[in-house]
């Protein structure tokens, strides 16, 4: 009866550590599938800025954004009536899909779409372009997801 024993014990060792791997893999497939959303997400709110799509703007958190380095957030924020920022708003679409095509700019060649780094606040979104790689954050504030920085690194 004690030789049975053994097996069972070095089994059930074997069950309950394949048991954790196994939770570590669901672990890391629901985390790869969350950012998964962030890059979906991140690539439509860029590609939807670079053609100036007014929808776009439910995609960025204004009173925080950052893009190419500059504050607009706090501009933004500034900003005393709803008009105001509507125009603010309005007019960084339109100067940014400008800006974009006037520097040549083609979504095609941005590639690569990646999460280069996540954690609890944020998701950086990667993609390779010409110039450079671009980044976007993508941070969930009040519950709803949104573009909070855009910038390129050379």
């Amino acid at each position: 009866m004690k030789i049975l024993h053994i097996p069972l014990i070095a089994a059930s060792v074997f069950v309950l550590s394949n048991c954790r791997e196994a939770k570590h893999q669901v672990a890391v497939a629901k985390q790869q599938a969350a950012t998964l959303g962030d890059v979906t997400f991140a690539r439509n709110a860029f590609e939807s800025l670079a053609r100036g799509e007014s929808s776009v703007s439910d995609k960025i958190d204004w009173p925080v954004f950052t893009s190419l380095g500059e504050n607009l957030g706090r501009s933004y924020v500034a900003l005393t009536s709803g008009v105001e920022k509507e125009k603010f708003i309005t007019g960084f679409i339109t100067q940014f899909a400008s800006s974009f095509r006037e520097s040549g700019g083609n979504l095609e060649k941005f590639t690569n779409w990646r999460v280069s780094l996540h954690d609890k606040q944020k998701t950086e979104v990667a993609a390779d372009t010409p110039n450079g790689i671009l980044t976007v954050i993508v941070a969930e504030r009040d519950g709803v997801e949104r573009v909070s920085s855009i910038n390129i690194i050379k």
